[in-house]
């Protein structure tokens, strides 16, 4: 079996104590690749091209000390651990350099292949361990605002979403509209495919929607096959040709159950507020709901805006 190279750069502009860590490492069971730099500036040059496991960092550098140098990126992402290397009865500098984000410290006079060894794989092992619990919270995020069948944004997220960007466009005088999508008779689907087919075609639907909005757009899963896309920064005439697309794209859709085509179409109801009074959650669902109404009851397939004269809209 292959053993892994683990890659060391060493901050350290005495030669003496490069040559004492080049040393140990060279003695180790493990395998070891070292850079050395001798300044916090061109250690932050060899990150920006360079990846590393590990950076042993010297307390006493010119210009910029170790310390600072370990607050100033302690805490940036794709930056590796930390071990600081210190003198000889330096314990108060190595208790800075843990609180300032360290991992370990050592001092010169008692690194040897063991010490040095089991300090760095110790490190590395709590940074693996930190990651992945990092990842485990994002995870935890990420399915806490995400429809689990879609993708999607859900319902919850929307509505928090919903607030902010109101706000938002309160305060900055910035356009805001609402879409509101339904799949035209999608239960049929459901009743001459089954459910599982329903849930296929729910999921390239959302692909499709997520393909054709854009980055700022706020996407969600409103329940069933409903669906919302909020576009900041959109008045009337942006939002209706984002719901054409949309419509568009979801028709374009080649779905098949066995060998069964099946035909998809929506129909989309816009809102974009003319007042700032209006800008307030549920007058912007309402409303694009509403429209979405005036869209169903004049044929499907089709966009309409709130703005024109509708069947039992307020």
């Amino acid at each position: 079996m292959t053993k892994t190279t683990l890659r060391v750069l060493v901050v350290e502009d005495n030669p003496g104590d490069v040559g004492l860590v080049r040393a140990a490492l060279e003695e180790s069971t493990v395998i070891f690749e070292v850079d050395n730099v001798t300044s916090a500036r061109s250690c932050r040059r060899a990150l920006e091209t360079e990846r590393y496991d590990i950076i042993l960092l010297d307390y006493s550098l010119p210009g910029e000390n170790g310390l600072d140098f370990l607050r100033s990126i302690s805490g940036k992402k794709n930056v590796p651990p930390v071990i600081m290397l210190t003198g000889q009865g330096d314990e108060l500098i190595a208790k800075d350099a843990i609180r300032g984000g360290a991992r370990d410290y050592c001092a010169k006079g008692r690194i040897n292949s063991t010490t040095l060894t089991r300090a760095i794989l110790e490190a590395l092992e709590v940074a693996r361990l930190e990651a992945e619990e990092e990842r485990q919270r994002e995870e935890t995020d990420k399915r806490a605002v995400t429809d689990p069948l879609t993708g999607l944004y859900n319902r919850n997220y929307l509505g928090d979403a919903l607030e902010k960007e109101c706000r938002r466009a309160k305060r900055y005088g910035s356009p805001l509209s609402c879409l509101m999508l339904d799949l035209d008779d999608f239960k049929e689907v459901n009743d001459r495919h089954g459910h599982l087919e329903g849930d296929s075609v729910l999921r390239q639907v959302a692909i499709a929607i997520g393909n054709s909005v854009r980055e700022i757009d706020i996407a969600a899963r409103y329940g069933g096959d409903e669906f919302c896309i909020l576009a900041p920064e959109t008045g009337l005439e942006g939002a209706m040709q984002l719901a054409e697309r949309l419509r568009f794209a979801i028709a374009a859709m080649e779905l098949h159950a066995g060998r069964h085509r099946i035909a998809i179409t929506a129909s989309i109801g816009v809102f974009s507020p003319a007042t700032m009074n209006q800008l307030r959650p549920t007058t912007l669902l309402d409303r694009a709901d509403a429209a979405l109404r005036k869209a169903k009851l004049t044929g499907k397939n089709q966009v309409c805006d709130y703005t024109i004269p509708s069947i039992g809209v307020a």
